[in-house]
């Protein structure tokens, strides 16, 4: 049941990230983001890595199984509790969550992806 929401929540975030992309971000809008904040950025941009969903491929709609997810949380040091309300706070704060998509948009064109 949980990797459902996962996934569900990795869709969404996925969606909203190409629409927060397709529409830019201006210099002003930039927050000084929580630890929480960097770590959630860290995890789903290692996500849409390893999902395909940042790739360009034929195979970019493909996501990954519940076991990776685990050990992607792990690596991040970041629960399925702890992501979930990340993920609400996000819905409440529009500003906040479009620093943090500005954090996962560096972090992809950081690392080379």
């Amino acid at each position: 049941m949980g990797l459902r929401v996962v996934e569900k929540c990795c869709k969404l975030v996925s969606f909203m990230l190409a629409l927060f992309l397709a529409q830019g971000c201006s210099q002003e809008d930039q927050l000084v983001l929580h630890e929480d904040d960097k770590k959630f950025a860290a995890f789903y941009a290692d996500y849409l890595v390893l999902s395909g969903i940042a790739d360009d491929g034929p195979e970019s709609d493909s996501l990954i199984g519940g076991r990776y997810l685990d050990s992607l949380f792990d690596v991040h040091a970041l629960s399925l509790e702890r992501f979930n309300e990340r993920a609400d706070m996000y819905k409440e704060d529009p500003k906040l969550w479009r620093a943090v998509l500005q954090e996962v948009k560096g972090k992809l064109q950081n690392d080379g992806r």
